[in-house]
């Protein structure tokens, strides 16, 4: 461990994003639901601007977490590595782009596997029929999108940039636990009690 938590936090973060199988790669987001409860779900980490301090996710327009995002843009997200036994949670707030160069850049950059999740027919979260089929457009199911057909999907997609407010990086170990918080908006790191 380093003396510099915050450079440590900062880097894992930018790592899980070049390396598919990096623990904090998929974190559990949170967002806050209409009735005031916590709602998480596993997110994919997409990039990292340490110099702006934000974390960039990405996530269907129709889902619930979107609207929640859109009602309170509260958000909370941890970070866990089981074999370094660590963990990291993460205050901040959501900016959601759609429509704009924000998203249309993310989107440029997503893969045709990636894009083909936004063109399901029925929204995250939506009941579906016992009996019907799959929720991709018939021929989608099991194959790549054409870079024509997956254009359709940018219609339901959207970038979440969290800025990070705060960090909470938990080591435990035999020896002693240690704890640090990093308040981003001056830098200050102090360490806490486990």
């Amino acid at each position: 461990m380093t003396t510099d938590e915050r450079e440590l936090c900062w880097a894992e973060f930018e790592r899980a994003t070049r390396e598919r199988t990096h623990a904090f790669r998929q974190p559990v987001v949170m967002s806050v639901d209409e009735e005031g409860y916590p709602s998480g779900r596993v997110l994919t980490l997409r990039a990292v601007d340490r110099q702006n301090v934000r974390l960039r996710f990405h996530v269907d327009r129709r889902s619930p977490k979107f609207g929640h995002w859109m009602r309170q843009p509260v958000i909370a997200a941890v970070f866990y590595d089981g074999p370094a036994k660590w963990q990291v949670r993460v205050k901040g707030l959501a900016e959601l782009h759609f429509d704009d160069d924000v998203a249309r850049a993310a989107w440029g950059h997503t893969s045709p596997m990636g894009k083909r999740t936004y063109l399901t027919t029925a929204a995250p979260g939506l009941e579906l029929d016992w009996d019907s089929g799959s929720a991709y457009p018939p021929g989608l199911e099991l194959r790549r999108p054409t870079p024509e057909e997956s254009e359709a999907g940018y219609a339901n997609f959207a970038v979440v940039l969290v800025e990070v407010l705060e960090l909470d990086s938990l080591h435990l170990a035999k020896d002693g636990h240690k704890r640090f918080q990093i308040i981003e908006e001056v830098h200050s790191v102090r360490r806490l009690a486990p």
